[in-house]
């Protein structure tokens, strides 16, 4: 089995040490935002988005992604229709923060292709309990 970790798991360090090491945790992880008056036109990464979309449409057949019910979180990397779609979910959710964040997009117009992005992420779904909930 596993070994219980010492009670004071940060007993060796120096408390200069945690501070650094927090300090660029902190700056690692830190979710930075463009200042509005910074941001870059949203249009090329918006045309960039909707080409992503309709790539992926032609790619995976989304009626046959709802059709998948029943999956194990062991089964589904190996699944050929699902795990391919899923993984190209990611560069697609990836430019649609980077929109968000770093572009003049309008919310409305942000919301819109937001929930282009959740009709492909439902059609893929999410595994629980053995199976695909495509309704998140």
């Amino acid at each position: 089995m596993f070994e219980r970790p010492p009670e004071n798991i940060n007993e060796d360090i120096s408390a200069d040490e945690m501070a650094r090491g927090e300090a660029m945790a902190a700056e690692f992880y830190q979710e930075t935002e463009v200042p509005q008056e910074n941001r870059r036109e949203c249009g090329p990464e918006v045309a960039e988005y909707e080409d992503l979309l309709a790539s992926f449409e032609q790619t995976h057949n989304l009626e046959q992604l709802h059709a998948i019910i029943e999956l194990t979180p062991e089964d589904a990397p190996k699944n050929q229709l699902r795990e391919p779609a899923r993984l190209a979910l990611y560069p697609i959710v990836t430019l649609l923060n980077t929109l968000k964040k770093e572009t003049n997009i309008m919310t409305a117009k942000h919301d819109e292709l937001k929930e282009q992005y959740m009709k492909l992420s439902r059609a893929v779904g999410m595994i629980n309990n053995n199976m695909v909930d495509h309704n998140r």
